[in-house]
């Protein structure tokens, strides 16, 4: 009697085409989506002089925190910086209603925006795109500003 000797992962071969694979792989997706989206966000914290203050970094195709809750109309100091790396990344803040906040050229040296905004949420990408590739904001680049009453 003779054995087959088992097969090793690289010698399975599935098709992308297969249903199976392609619902399971949406399925992941969908799921690394939704934990995203609930990842744990960041409370600006309020200085001695009454301003709020958040630092968020920027590197390959994330900005950590991903999601900050601060105070309406009182002053917010915005700290953005590249985390060390050669592709250039770019702060886009926009209003609730999708206008320019501000749009900063990432860099390793720290720049401070002071805002003070009304209440709503205030998306943050990273828009760059390097020839035909996704966006930076296509790969994950983006993220969310709170500001709550």
């Amino acid at each position: 009697m003779t054995c087959a000797p088992p097969a090793s992962a690289s010698s399975l071969r599935i098709p992308a085409s297969n249903p199976l694979v392609r619902a399971g792989l949406a399925l992941v997706l969908s799921w690394a989506a939704a934990l995203a989206a609930q990842a744990p966000g960041v409370q600006a914290s309020v200085d001695a002089d009454g301003v709020q203050r958040v630092a968020i970094v920027g590197g390959s195709y994330f900005f950590k925190p991903a999601r900050v809750t601060a105070k309406a109309g009182q002053p917010l100091d915005l700290t953005v910086r590249m985390e060390e790396g050669i592709v250039p990344h770019r702060f886009v803040l926009e209003d609730p209603v999708g206008k320019p906040v501000a749009d900063i050229e990432l860099a390793a040296a720290p720049k401070t925006l002071r805002l003070v905004l009304a209440p709503g949420d205030y998306p943050f990408t990273c828009p760059n795109r390097l020839l035909m590739f996704k966006s930076h904001r296509e790969r994950g680049m983006s993220g969310m500003l709170e500001i709550r009453e």
